[in-house]
């Protein structure tokens, strides 16, 4: 990951990350008094944070940083958090602390000797770590305070972006940002989610030429998280801050355009794609017997997966510069940056064009026309082939060769090329491939003891939500699938995992589960479930909804189950065949008996989509539907 960008919330960690932290000035009274619109569904409350950024040139700048945080109850802890990143660039220069009760008193002092320091790299050679303090202050509500000072040398790429509320439940009281640059030095700024919030910005000249932008919050009511609702990450108003020129590490550019950051960061590469002699004609050793350029692309992404690991690496230009692919073949390890322009070195060596390409895992959309750095914080390779064009995740290359994992699939993506950037949108799977198809045989005994024979194939985004498994011990594996399962103390044996890691990867487990317990019985009649292995799928209570209703991706749920009656039983009552069509998706069921085995198919299709808060009681009642068959009873009567 590029140090700068390491979630939506954590791309800037300066004050606007900071919001992880808090304080409550005033009583609890009197902020209810004064702010009792903001306190609904509120977790935590921002009674006041102020920033202030002092460019006094092109490479310094002094943030002065203030954040007085409410923290109602248990949920809202994390709010109360302090986080602070440095590096090179960046040093925290002054930092204090309080902790109030709800009575007003102060119950601790925090100084800056109590803040733990961690490196994100502690066993390899990193510039890059933060400064934390973990607030638990057991008793609610209570108030914290943090006063900060960093200082900025050797460069600015970008300022502090305004984020007045960084929490789901997190209401605003009041929030200040104001930045300041010397005459002739020139700052951008984008407002983002900021409609129909209290939030105005004002530019201004100051006596001496200067500029001045100050933005301001107030009286924003917390984001309630809903179910099906959007990321935060459309949701978090912000106010975005670049330079129109910067520089950088002794290294000069025009950020006025993403064609021309993305010369800037061409040109980050030059020199680092050389090789030695002897590597080079072991590359050429590798890929002799391979018969086309995806197979020597393949050989190459498999060479990397046997030979690298990914850690992060903050040496150079502010982690915006990989480093040199020959470190990366001596050490074996490099982060995103340095492993994607290494197998691009590796690629050149064969004749084969790559394209270093910055990306970002959380933000789906970049502004096109608003370039900045702190939008993007990962680097992939595109490998535009002849008859495809491969994206490689060379950070991870156990993930399957040529797949486009559920992070950047669809995302906007900045291609670096010789003549600058180029925005482009990387490919996603339709939904008719996002499969999971369990094949489950049942045996019943009279006393409603069960063994189970289980096949289940999931494949492309399934696949991936499942993939994990192959890294856990195998009673975490056990574990695992027990979870997934509606059965009560199932005990599962005989567990085979084989994984298809071709472009459209899949993963497939076969095991047998047993429990004394499927279903109950009450007198001579045994009431079984339809189907145990949907425990997952929920149906929200309804209420107002505020926010569009959002299906991030769409996939297909088959389940085919055959139940052996038990000696001695027959069929009382059935669950009703089900077939519904909706905008949503569709579900189709059908039990059958023949015998003396009830085969039951349940087809869940749920589709990708955005669709209005208006329409979300049809949205529950269509789940509802499926649930119902899901939890559906099969009664059995002895004879």
């Amino acid at each position: 990951m590029i140090r700068s960008n390491r979630s939506i919330l954590k791309q800037m960690t300066h004050r606007t990350f900071s919001l992880s932290c808090v304080f409550i000035c005033l009583s609890l009274h009197t902020l209810s008094v004064c702010a009792q619109d903001i306190l609904q569904d509120a977790n935590s409350v921002i009674v006041e944070a102020r920033t202030e950024v002092l460019c006094k040139s092109m490479t310094q700048s002094i943030e002065k940083e203030s954040l007085i945080i409410t923290v109602l109850n248990r949920k809202g802890l994390d709010a109360a958090h302090f986080f602070c990143g440095c590096d090179m660039f960046r040093s925290l220069q002054k930092f204090s602390g309080e902790i109030i009760n709800a009575s007003g008193q102060s119950v601790r002092k925090i100084k800056k000797g109590e803040l733990q320091k961690s490196e994100y790299s502690s066993s390899l050679s990193t510039d890059d770590y933060f400064y934390y303090y973990e607030c638990n202050y057991p008793t609610f509500p209570f108030t914290v305070k943090y006063e900060w000072e960093v200082k900025c040398n050797n460069g600015l790429i970008g300022y502090p972006t305004f984020i007045p509320q960084a929490y789901f439940d997190q209401g605003v009281e009041i929030a200040t940002y104001r930045i300041e640059l010397p005459a002739g030095q020139r700052c951008r700024y984008r407002e983002l989610n900021t409609q129909g919030k209290k939030i105005q910005v004002k530019e201004s000249t100051g006596a001496d030429g200067q500029q001045v932008i100050e933005a301001t919050a107030s009286k924003l009511s917390p984001i309630v998280k809903e179910p099906f609702g959007p990321d935060f990450a459309e949701l978090l108003p912000r106010v975005y801050f670049a330079p129109s020129a910067f520089k950088f590490d002794k290294s000069e550019s025009d950020m006025s355009s993403w064609q021309k950051y993305g010369e800037w960061q061409y040109r980050l590469l030059d020199g680092r794609d050389q090789l030695t002699e002897p590597f080079r004609a072991k590359l050429h050793e590798l890929t002799a017997n391979c018969a086309t350029e995806r197979d020597k692309v393949k050989t190459i992404y498999d060479y990397l997966a046997k030979t690298t690991r990914y850690v992060s690496i903050q040496l150079g230009i502010g982690g915006l510069q990989p480093i040199a692919a020959t470190d990366v073949c001596r050490t074996g390890f490099g982060d995103c940056k340095g492993l994607s322009n290494y197998t691009r070195a590796m690629l050149k060596e064969l004749g084969i064009v790559s394209t270093y390409t910055v990306i970002s895992t959380t933000n789906e959309r970049l502004l096109p026309d608003f370039s900045s750095a702190n939008q993007m914080n990962h680097v992939i390779l595109q490998v535009p082939l002849p008859q495809d064009t491969l994206w490689l995740e060379c950070t991870n290359p156990s993930l399957p060769f040529g797949y486009v994992h559920q992070d950047i699939a669809g995302h906007d993506a900045l291609l670096i090329e010789p003549d600058g950037g180029k925005m482009y949108r990387l490919p996603t799977y339709p939904d008719s491939l996002n499969t999971q198809h369990i094949a489950a045989d049942i045996t019943l005994s009279p006393t409603a003891e069960a063994r189970i024979e289980v096949n289940e194939v999931s494949r492309i985004f399934q696949y991936e939500n499942e993939a994990g498994i192959v890294y856990l011990e195998p009673n975490q594996q056990k574990d695992r699938i027990r979870s997934g399962i509606h059965l009560p103390q199932a005990d599962i044996r005989n567990l085979q995992i084989s994984e298809c890691k071709e472009a459209n990867p899949s993963i497939t487990f076969r095991y047998t589960a047993t429990s004394n317990q499927y279903g109950h019985k009450t007198g001579n009649r045994l009431f079984i479930p339809a189907n145990v292995f949907r425990k997952e799928f929920s149906v929200p209570p309804l209420t107002k909804r505020m926010y569009p209703i959002h299906i991030d991706y769409g996939y297909t749920d088959t389940d085919s189950i055959r139940i052996q009656l038990p000696e001695g039983y027959v069929i009382e009552g059935l669950p009703k065949p089900l077939d519904v069509k909706s905008k949503f998706g569709s579900f189709h069921s059908d039990i059958q008996v023949k015998d003396k085995k009830i085969y039951i198919v349940h087809r869940l299709f749920m589709s990708k989509g955005v669709y209005s808060p208006t329409e979300y009681a049809a949205f529950l009642d269509f789940r509802k539907q499926v649930a119902g068959q899901y939890s559906g009873k099969i009664i059995l009567k002895r004879e």
